[in-house]
């Protein structure tokens, strides 16, 4: 028997479990919002782990600028520019945004740039789903949108002319060399264009190769570059290149993409539209989408909390990309190309982020997600030298600090994801922590760990010490967890011991970590704990508290004075955060917030930590309040920048429960939001049962496990996955 989502004797009754997940998804959500606060959600088609996201474009009251069109979209917007064929999700940087396509009712030179093809749109006009987008243009012109995972899929209805635009970017960017061949014969359009985005300009860019075939002739083209008028020539090549194609009746049109070869790009679009249906397209799309978010199915919860649910569990799924082609073949910044078998390469991980919600949701929910992710990382480690901390398309942005790879990698091992070949990382991976001399190829993230082996901490005067310092113990931890799994007892004690020597940056004089000199004392510079200051990476004192004790909760308590003054400082750091958040003007919300940030990364741990220290009722209160402030089901439903599903994880895993130590094999113990949660993968079936939730019923009373007590706050990965009913007891008081 399911227990009432509500309480009180006139309570309605609980909803029934879903049957449809996708119908509660509204890739809307994360959209909107301001400065910090921008979501930063892709709207448009995509499969899970699809390159192929192909979305609009906008433009509006603040026209393009980057800080709300990190995906291109943002939700304020009342014009469409194009529908490029990829995309980010979630990040705080511009990239992609490349290949645009743009219908309109007739073509004459003037559509040759965005300027003259771009189009007002009313947010009414528009459907958004998963694996589908669909709007009609001010102009009467009717835009269906979907995907496979290398090709995206375009219908337009009313057009009289299509653009193809390689020379359109987002902000920041930058296509140096293009070139487009038009085949009338075929009806097909074949190119590339090299870009140069705001991330991957780094490491020389990286090339889209794509084949465009349309399912019916069109009637005549034209071709342009740097410039010069359209003619009707059959290739154009350089900087400024273009293509329109004039069209009679509906148009289709499949773009098969590769990030390998033009060969490579021909092959994806045979090996997944074999015949160009967007009907059928469609469907496989939902398909796709409904293979994974069918994987939890919620009873009970109100209609907004199931949007903002499955909602966040398919924002978790739209990054890391497939680059690999339909065979395997894949090819890394500056290596021959290679063969994945078995698993697909992957890129786009916003690793700082992601290694601390999202792997883990893979670990347990989409173990091949988690497979294919950590796989990656080894072959980027293999060909590049080192492991990235921000790889996306072909290459290593060098974005963010630490070792994120290890802790991703070492997730998946623990978790007991197999597929990982994690005994190839791990020479690497030990060489660059470990060694006195840098390996060849550089230390990668670990860039500054020499200075850490020697003092225990990075020095405040190599900038960003403290966030640096306690990204290096978690990584430390999590190193040490695989060095376990793979039998390296020795280095693994090592590390364990290494990975809490960010105690040493602890001052006492002021209660707080803090940068600190090489000579092992701190700067006599006035101390104010709520400077986003050069010590810490997009945090403050308060923020980088808690970080560690995701892994060292017993540190943190014994430099707080005891485990009591620990609870009472993280209670006072809600406090100041609800207090901030209820008090503040409105437009805080666009700012860094002072006390918890969820809208950021360095602190999401930190509603957990109270669960660690035998407080679990406060876990209980937070966790709740977080989700009723923090989320939604609207265009501003995320605090910040979704980082690549970061957040949408977060939520996922606080709603059914449970929260994660990333790198190893720990759960901590949550409190449900929903009355139940029927988890079903691999032929597994695992049911999270809330007995008495309401309400006000939101604290834990106890845990049972397949009928047995659970004594503690943590449940190991192997104890929640093969169990077959977690059940938690609900209360009014903890």
């Amino acid at each position: 028997m399911v227990a009432a989502a509500c309480g009180g004797d006139d309570a309605e009754p609980s909803l029934p479990e879903v049957t449809d997940t996708l119908a509660y998804v509204d890739p809307r959500i994360g959209t909107g919002g301001l400065g910090f606060a921008h979501g930063s959600s892709f709207v448009g088609a995509a499969v899970p782990h699809g390159l192929a996201k192909v979305g609009p474009d906008t433009s509006g009251p603040f026209g393009t600028v980057n800080f709300l069109h990190y995906s291109g979209y943002w939700a304020g917007d009342d014009k469409i520019r194009g529908f490029s064929q990829v995309h980010l999700h979630g990040a705080g940087a511009t990239d992609y945004g490349v290949l645009s396509v743009m219908p309109a009712i007739a073509f004459d030179p003037a559509k040759t740039t965005v300027v003259g093809y771009e189009s007002r749109f009313a947010k009414a006009a528009e459907l958004a789903a998963a694996g589908r987008y669909e709007v009609t243009l001010a102009n009467g012109i009717a835009v269906a949108l979907t995907a496979t995972p290398r090709v995206a899929v375009h219908r337009y209805t009313g057009a009289g002319a299509i653009v193809i635009d390689l020379a359109k970017t987002l902000e920041s960017g930058e296509i140096d060399a293009a070139s487009i061949t038009v085949d009338a014969a075929a009806r097909e359009l074949v190119g590339q264009l090299h870009h140069n985005g705001g991330m991957t300009r780094g490491f020389g860019g990286y090339t889209v190769y794509f084949v465009a075939r349309a399912r019916t002739p069109w009637t005549a083209h034209v071709v342009w570059s740097a410039g010069s008028a359209p003619s009707v020539a059959t290739t154009a090549s350089g900087t400024g290149v273009g293509a329109a194609i004039v069209v009679d009746g509906p148009v289709e049109l499949a773009i098969g993409l590769s990030l390998v070869s033009l060969d490579g790009a021909r092959a994806n679009l045979d090996a997944e539209v074999p015949v160009l249906d967007f009907e059928t397209v469609a469907t496989r799309a939902r398909e796709a989408w409904a293979d994974k978010l069918d994987r939890v199915r919620l009873t009970g919860g109100t209609e907004a909390q199931r949007r903002t649910f499955y909602t966040s569990l398919y924002h978790a799924f739209l990054m890391p990309s497939v680059i690999d082609d339909a065979d395997g073949t894949y090819v890394l910044a500056g290596q021959p190309p290679a063969v994945a078998t078995g698993w697909h390469q992957q890129s786009d991980l916003s690793l700082w982020d992601t290694y601390r919600t999202v792997h883990p949701l893979y670990a347990w929910l989409a173990p091949e997600s988690a497979r294919d992710a950590a796989r990656s990382l080894v072959a980027f480690g293999e060909g590049l030298g080192i492991y990235p901390k921000w790889p996306l398309a072909i290459g290593e942005t060098g974005v963010m600090l630490g070792a994120s790879a290890e802790i991703a990698i070492a997730d998946a091992v623990l978790r007991g994801v197999p597929g990982v070949e994690a005994e190839r990382a791990w020479p690497g991976r030990r060489a660059a922590a470990m060694d006195a001399t840098a390996p060849a190829a550089g230390r990668g993230g670990r860039d500054r760990v020499e200075s850490y082996m020697q003092y225990g901490y990075v020095p405040v005067t190599e900038g960003r010490s403290v966030s640096t310092t306690t990204e290096y113990a978690h990584d430390d931890f999590a190193l040490a967890q695989l060095a376990g799994a793979l039998g390296h007892t020795t280095d693994r004690d090592a590390l364990l011991a290494r990975s809490k020597s960010w105690r040493k940056l602890f001052d006492p004089a002021v209660g707080f970590l803090r940068g600190r000199k090489a000579d092992g004392t701190f700067p006599t510079t006035t101390f104010d704990p709520l400077e986003m200051g050069s010590d810490y990476a997009e945090a403050n004192a308060w923020h980088s508290l808690w970080m560690t004790s995701s892994h060292d909760a017993e540190g943190l308590a014994e430099l707080l004075g005891s485990t009591e003054a620990a609870i009472a400082k993280l209670e006072m750091f809600f406090t100041l955060a609800k207090h901030d958040w209820d008090t503040a003007d409105e437009s805080a919300a666009n700012f860094p917030r002072p006390y918890y940030w969820h809208g950021n990364e360095p602190d999401l741990n930190a509603v957990f930590v109270f669960a660690q220290l035998g407080r679990p009722d406060l876990t209980h209160e937070w966790v709740r309040w977080i989700e009723d402030t923090m989320y939604s089901d609207q265009p501003e439903g995320l605090a910040g920048n979704d980082d690549g599903g970061t957040l949408g994880a977060w939520y996922v895993l606080a709603t059914l429960g449970v929260y994660p130590i990333p790198g190893s094999d720990r759960w901590i113990l949550g409190a449900p939001r929903f009355p139940q949660a029927r988890i079903t993968i691999g032929g597994r079936e695992l049911t999270i049962v809330a007995d008495g939730l309401s309400d006000r019923a939101i604290y834990v009373r106890a845990v049972e496990l397949d009928g047995v007590a659970v004594a503690g706050p943590e449940l190991t990965h192997a104890q929640l996955a093969g169990a077959s009913t977690l059940r938690f007891v609900m209360a009014t008081s903890p």
